[in-house]
């Protein structure tokens, strides 16, 4: 982003910048974009749900895909509309259903799907949330799916790395194998973390981390990065500020319904939010959320332009970017 000073500075400047980059969006761009996330809206009812889907020009990738029901009415729709007929990997980012169903939805629409990246939790840990969270028999029936489709099922390992393209990467910085040495966990914190760079620019996926592995990786300088998808649909027992300051992103990405981001269970992730001064967007409020990564610059579109629950309605925003990096 072309800005003098240091970080305090940029954050006072935020909103003038914000003003700035909507004028600047009056010029429509015409150049095709390098890469393209979309946080698919799977939050429209009371249900949550993350359904991430990054296009590049030569791949499809998915990092979790919502409840099978809010998937077949929300993100089937969506990427039929985009013309998407085949995924090469679809990420599971920990096993609940809020985040694995709609894999079944997608291929029950004739979408198929190349590879499965899923871990498959301790039992000990799936047993502690019967019976309304982990299944181990839905999973194990849910994998039997995938590999009925032909998809290569992969266990992913920290270190993964994919190249999407030349300029982008995919890289697990973060797979929790089993409790902490000193505490037991939930399925949440065996979260996938997940960072995606594009062009410079990075985009760190968290799933639902939790409070106890999310303190852990408060320390870990991995994960800075430039935009956060909030973890949790931002909800309570989310990662601590702490470990959100330790990011320091300067966009942050909300996959929460409006009920969570605006009530008492959305009230850490909001308020921190404001008092970082940092543009945030909620797809349960503002609907789909595109952000398009080009060579020069990045555009988020949201599918509406709402300011509920927030400072400010950010709307859609052009950041243009200095020797191809924030």
């Amino acid at each position: 982003m072309i800005l003098s000073g240091d970080r305090p500075a940029f954050r006072i400047s935020r909103y003038r910048i914000v003003l700035l980059s909507t004028l600047l969006l009056l010029c429509a761009c015409t150049s095709e974009p390098e890469a393209t996330w979309h946080l698919v809206n799977v939050n429209a009812t009371k249900l949550q749900g993350d359904a991430n889907l990054i296009q590049t020009r030569n791949s499809v990738i998915m990092i979790d895909g919502g409840y099978y029901g809010e998937a077949e009415k929300f993100l089937i729709p969506y990427v039929t509309a985009l013309g998407v007929k085949a995924i090469d990997h679809f990420f599971v980012s920990h096993p609940h259903r809020d985040h694995y169903e709609g894999l079944i939805a997608l291929l029950e629409a004739g979408i198929t799907v190349s590879n499965l990246h899923i871990r498959i939790p301790p039992k000990h840990i799936c047993d502690r949330e019967i019976p309304w969270g982990c299944d181990m028999k839905d999973i194990k029936t849910f994998m039997q799916k995938a590999i009925d489709h032909g998809i290569s099922v992969h266990h992913p390992e920290v270190g993964f790395r994919y190249e999407v393209t030349p300029k982008s990467t995919i890289e697990i910085l973060h797979a929790q194998e089993d409790d902490l040495p000193s505490d037991t966990i939930d399925v949440n914190d065996l979260s996938l973390i997940m960072k995606w760079s594009i062009n410079g620019t990075t985009v760190l996926f968290t799933g639902d981390l939790n409070e106890k592995v999310g303190t852990v990786l408060s320390s870990d300088p991995r994960m800075n990065s430039n935009f956060l998808k909030m973890p949790h649909h931002g909800a309570r027992s989310i990662a601590p500020n702490r470990f959100f300051d330790q990011v320091d992103p300067d966009y942050v990405l909300v996959p929460g319904p409006k009920w969570i981001w605006c009530g008492e269970r959305g009230a850490q992730a909001r308020e921190w939010v404001e008092q970082k001064q940092l543009p945030v967007w909620i797809n349960g409020i503002d609907g789909t959320i595109k952000v398009d990564f080009f060579d020069d610059h990045i555009v988020i579109t949201p599918e509406f332009d709402s300011g509920e629950c927030k400072q400010y309605a950010f709307g859609r925003m052009k950041i243009r970017l200095k020797n191809n990096e924030l």
